[in-house]
């Protein structure tokens, strides 16, 4: 079967840079591509991916820039105690993640296959199941939160000494785990439209929502809210607007998808069990093998050696960051295409996101090893940081490992490959912090990338290039299943 003319057009050949932006813009168009032809088909997954990718990188640049402006506002009006159990919210948030087991990961790939099968049945009984999944969750977590509240010393849980920050601890606490548990069926709402790749509204409404956020944030200010408050109208305000976002896509976009709770399904919760759990060793895996490099440095060099090394590894994460405003997108659209069979639009969009990736990790990387020290130094003069040529290197390197190892796990995402990735991942952390350990202790805090550089090579990109190959060499025998989507 020959590549379609309108498809073939976009390969990232040898054309200039300005061509080939030319090429991908007339994606950005409003109106759908006609999705009865497998053409069509391959030019609305493009389309979609194009405004996703669009929407949420000004989303990303919006809610950093609302975080900009907020950290000066906030940190002039509220006490140092006060201040300090702010700050601190965020690692909450980020301890709480876990506990939705899953559940939304799961729901991506189950509705992003039900869709591409055009199984609505199946993807609103999934959708049903996974809201009250999390609503079980959600109400489970209040509850023990509710019985915590009057026991829990929360002044000294987040060290504060002097009021009103002893008597404000507890109620914001409240209010961060009431928002989150909330908050956790809401979240279907921005799965099911990343599965149907419509993430971009989703991104719209999360651009609606920080800036409806900071202007709360400073009318509370402007009225001199508490502590409390304050955290309501941060993290409460995109509730209402996750719900409006509801109503548009169940109502009126998608009424066939509206939650129901005759569809609430024992089967379908052990499927999303299933498939959450593994994405969640997935993620558990990667958080031990990356987030313990400065735990690592600390317990080895002392607390002061940890910002020689993280303030130069944020320099290099800003290339995968927006390598991931592109990948995440495919994940969806590679689910859809492998469940109708199209195994050629498959290893076209594998192969393209390779390219970009190199396109922009390789640069990027070889740019910050050469500057990236008098960047720092102009970034953060204060800390008088001279990263080592050693470690500007395994940064670089790392990243640009992250050309393969980003499309391949997006690929493997798509095709529902989460077990073999968390095998690999597992053995992956448990070789990253052994070796890590024993490189710091020999060569200092670059010993730290270098064993992220080892073990995420033998242990991941290796097994991944393998699959791979196996994966698609599979797909090339399907046959496209010949019908209209959904």
């Amino acid at each position: 079967m020959t590549e379609p003319a309108s498809v073939a057009e976009l390969d990232l050949g040898p054309a200039s840079l300005l061509q080939r932006v030319g090429r991908w813009r007339r994606f950005l168009r409003l109106r759908p591509f006609d999705t009865s032809t497998a053409e069509g088909r391959s030019d609305e997954r493009y389309r979609r991916i194009a405004w996703s990718t669009a929407l949420s990188t000004a989303a990303r640049f919006v809610g950093m820039a609302t975080g900009f402006i907020s950290v000066p506002l906030v940190g002039g009006y509220l006490s140092a105690d006060s201040y300090g159990i702010w700050l601190q919210m965020s690692s909450f948030v980020a301890a709480l993640g876990p506990l939705d087991l899953g559940i939304g990961l799961g729901l991506l790939t189950v509705v992003s296959d039900a869709y591409g099968r055009d199984d609505r049945t199946a993807a609103r009984r999934a959708i049903s199941t996974a809201i009250a999944m999390l609503g079980t969750i959600g109400g489970v977590v209040m509850a023990i939160f509710g019985i915590a509240f009057f026991i829990v010393p929360w002044a000294h849980v987040f060290g504060v000494h002097s009021q009103p920050a002893i008597s404000e601890a507890g109620p914001a606490a409240a209010v961060l785990v009431g928002a989150f548990a909330i908050g956790l069926p809401l979240g279907v709402v921005g799965t099911v439209q990343l599965a149907l790749q419509t993430g971009y509204i989703s991104s719209a409404w999360a651009i609606v929502g920080n800036v409806a956020s900071l202007a709360a944030t400073i009318l509370i200010i402007s009225m001199h809210g508490s502590l409390p408050v304050l955290m309501l109208a941060m993290t409460c305000v995109g509730l209402p607007l996750a719900l409006v976002n509801g109503w548009f896509l169940f109502r009126r976009q998608r009424p066939w998808l509206m939650p129901r709770i005759h569809d609430v399904d024992p089967r379908a919760a052990r499927s999303l069990l299933r498939t959450g759990s593994l994405f969640l060793v997935l993620q558990i895996a990667g958080l031990v093998a990356y987030s313990l490099d400065n735990v690592v440095i600390a317990q080895i060099m002392g607390a002061d050696a940890v910002k020689q090394y993280a303030v130069p590894t944020k320099l290099f994460v800003l290339a995968p960051t927006l390598l991931s405003f592109v990948l995440v997108p495919l994940w969806p659209a590679y689910r859809e295409s492998i469940a109708r069979g199209d195994a050629g639009w498959v290893r076209r969009a594998l192969r393209r996101s390779i390219i970009l990736a190199a396109l922009i990790n390789i640069p990027s990387s070889v740019a910050l090893v050469l500057a990236g020290p008098f960047i720092i130094g102009i970034w953060a003069p204060a800390l008088h940081l001279q990263p080592t040529m050693l470690l500007m290197v395994g940064l670089g390197t790392w990243t640009i490992m992250n050309t393969l190892n980003g499309p391949f796990g997006v690929l493997l995402n798509g095709a529902n490959v989460i077990g073999f990735q968390a095998a690999c991942s597992v053995l992956m952390a448990i070789a990253n912090v052994t070796i890590s350990i024993l490189l710091v202790q020999r060569i200092g805090v670059s010993g730290a990338v270098y064993g992220s550089v080892i073990s995420q090579f033998f242990f991941v990109l290796i097994p991944e290039l393998w699959y791979v190959r196996r994966l698609l060499g599979r797909l090339a025998d399907t046959e496209p299943i010949a019908e209209s989507p959904a």
